[in-house]
């Protein structure tokens, strides 16, 4: 507990839960919530407003929340990209719009460090309930999109983005639901894997992994393809379980299987497709960047590159790691660089914490599903936060020393 005294635990214990349904709406709402608007106020009322009262009351209070040192580049981080929109042009949106941004993002640090310090066990019931809504919105979808509407199989044929079915687990673009449902399936994996997972709740993460992989394959968005299969390793490795090494050498034989039965597709990827298909966007970038490196075009600035057809605009670099040097300069980049660093090295000092089992593979799918995607991640409440946030925020919240506890 954060606190000693028995009436402010009772509090604690409330929040605790209020927090807890917070996150799992963040995770899952667009599973079972139509309307965008609705899902985003979930997210305020039950996860950032109770976490934004309890520290401005701990500041009144002078109470600490324990931040450690690796929040340092992340706060820097917000706070550069949010100033970065001072210099920009063009904007759709206000300063003072983009600049809340960050201020939301960090709430949402403090909210899951919060809900860690209170207790483990909601955190993770929180996270398992929001994996499996997930794993369930996928499974029918897949059902519904190829059995009832009968969509193609035939490769590339058919995109899955939703489930067809009214405005529910609508993603609204391949690329974004493939990235999402790779990240919860790194999640889904690693609770798998894990050697405190009794075999009939591994069993049963494993038949949600299958679900989720197989709902980010027929996206077809490849690089939640490659993010999956490093992330997967990554699982592999740092739970270092039996059960880990049995389902690597069964992945193996089946990515042979389907490299065989594939072949002329995944050539076709390498030859013509060019494996992500973004060079001439990529082009565009250096081109533009010129004279602006170091600070950017500031947050807000249009990225418009018009493809030789005139038919379509690509509104954002396809690389999250290039937009970042687009809207905010490489000092940005440099300041995330750090973040990603430090919490690296705390994974390593922590590395025999279940939640950084758990989290820091989620983080490496991140960051590679972002080398051909994502457009930002300083963003309000939505898919990205469950992408890379919610892995940043787990890592920072754990403690550097750690006590076994039964989770």
């Amino acid at each position: 507990m954060l606190l000693g005294h028995e009436d402010e635990n009772r509090w604690l214990k409330i929040l605790g839960w209020i927090l807890a349904f917070g996150l799992f709406a963040q995770l899952s709402s667009k599973v079972w919530m139509e309307s965008g608007s609705a899902r985003s106020t979930q997210t305020y009322i039950w996860l950032l407003l109770p976490a934004l009262i309890y520290f401005l009351y701990s500041l009144i209070s002078r109470r600490h929340l324990n931040f450690s040192f690796e929040y340092i580049p992340w706060v820097l981080f917000l706070f550069w990209v949010a100033l970065s929109t001072l210099w920009s042009t063009g904007s759709e949106h206000s300063h003072s719009s983009l600049m809340k941004r960050g201020l939301y993002i960090s709430i949402y640090l403090i909210s899951i460090l919060l809900l860690m310090g209170i207790s483990e066990n909601l955190l993770r019931r929180a996270l398992l309930a929001g994996i499996a809504v997930i794993a369930i919105g996928a499974l029918v979808s897949l059902i519904y999109q190829f059995k009832f509407l009968e969509q193609p199989l035939a490769y590339r044929a058919f995109r899955i983005d939703r489930s067809g079915i009214g405005n529910f687990a609508n993603y609204g673009w391949p690329v974004v639901a493939g990235i999402l449902h790779g990240a919860i399936a790194t999640w889904a994996l690693g609770i798998a894997l894990d050697r405190r997972t009794s075999n009939r709740l591994a069993l049963f993460w494993l038949i949600a992994f299958t679900i989720l992989t197989i709902y980010v394959f027929l996206t077809y968005a490849r690089g939640a393809w490659f993010g999956l299969i490093v992330s997967c390793l990554a699982v592999v490795f740092i739970q270092n379980s039996r059960r880990g090494w049995l389902f690597l050498t069964l992945s193996l034989l089946a990515v042979l299987t389907a490299v065989f039965l594939w072949w002329d597709y995944l050539v076709i990827e390498a030859t013509e497709r060019q494996l992500s298909g973004r060079g001439p966007i990529w082009e565009f970038f250096f081109l533009k960047i010129q004279g602006h490196w170091l600070f950017g075009y500031g947050l807000g600035t249009p990225f418009n590159y018009i493809w030789p057809d005139e038919k379509y605009i690509s509104p954002h670099a396809h690389s999250l790691y290039l937009q970042q040097i687009y809207d905010s300069g490489v000092i940005s980049l440099v300041l995330m660089a750090t973040g990603v660093i430090s919490l690296t090295l705390k994974a390593w000092q922590t590395r025999n914490n279940p939640w950084v089992r758990l989290a820091f593979p989620a983080l490496i799918f991140a960051l590679i599903a972002m080398l051909t995607d994502v457009e930002r991640i300083f963003t309000r409440p939505g898919d990205y936060w469950t992408v890379f946030w919610l892995p940043v925020a787990i890592l920072l919240a754990v403690p550097k020393t750690y006590t076994p506890k039964n989770l």
